[in-house]
């Protein structure tokens, strides 16, 4: 587990009479650009825009803390911190309610090596139906929820975590990933191999992160506040320069 601004035991905080609670992040710890490790501190797109505008323009003191993505997700659902920001799913639905407006957006497309014999057959793919009906193996990770509900009638090859699964990808375990274009593109240019992977022109999705607020959360009721407060951010050039920071494009 990986602290970012401040920590709280599991057990939860003690507050002085009085203080206001702090808004207690658990973010995946390895998904780079978007949080991730680095030299020791919790850094990413997400860790970046939230500070901004929980921190800076609501004046809610935010804990980023980092954690293996199933804990992080655990912890949100027990209610022992108040927040993940990632894709809603029915599955995160049941126990958070989403903010909004999308603190990041964008597409999520095919990655497939550059000898893959179908690519071209793939690249013809509409939609997640048409893809399905051409029967591929898709590699993804065990926590990714978007998978286990968009590719459930899929050929999935389960890697241990993101990081895993697209090192089975460079290593021919699976004829694809699918997955967003902005951590993907990301990773392979800093992985071994990761050249030999490349993204098909079709869309099979667009990949929203949304703050997903805990429903026992003491924030809940914030949400309509955080979602205006991220909008009005999102229009100003501080949004466009945490994305320049990371060297990413905002608009990929």
């Amino acid at each position: 587990m990986l602290r970012g601004l401040s920590a709280a035991g599991l057990g939860g905080l003690v507050i002085p009479a009085g203080a206001a609670p702090d808004f207690r992040m658990a973010y995946f710890e390895t998904y780079s650009p978007l949080s991730f490790v680095d030299h020791g501190a919790l850094r990413g797109i997400l860790v970046d825009v939230l500070g901004a505008v929980l921190d800076k323009r609501l004046g809610i003191h935010c804990q980023h803390e980092g954690f293996p993505w199933p804990r992080s997700q655990r912890l949100v659902e027990m209610g022992e911190r108040d927040a993940i920001c990632t894709i809603a799913t029915p599955e995160r639905l049941a126990y958070a309610e989403a903010v909004a407006e999308p603190v990041v957006a964008m597409p999520t497309c095919i990655f497939v090596r550059a000898n893959t014999p179908r690519a071209e057959q793939f690249s013809r793919a509409r939609n997640l139906n048409e893809l399905l009906a051409m029967k591929p193996s898709v590699v993804s990770y065990s926590a990714n929820s978007w998978a286990k509900n968009k590719l459930k009638d899929f050929d999935i090859v389960w890697g241990g975590d993101f990081n895993s699964a697209v090192k089975m990808l460079i290593a021919g375990r699976g004829d694809m990933m699918v997955e967003n274009v902005l951590v993907m593109s990301y990773i392979l240019s800093r992985t071994e191999g990761g050249d030999s992977v490349h993204s098909l022109p079709n869309r099979m999705d667009q990949a929203e992160f949304q703050l997903l607020i805990g429903k026992q959360s003491p924030f809940l009721e914030r949400r309509a506040d955080i979602s205006r407060a991220l909008q009005q951010f999102k229009a100003t050039p501080a949004y466009a320069e945490v994305f320049k920071r990371y060297g990413v494009p905002m608009s990929v």
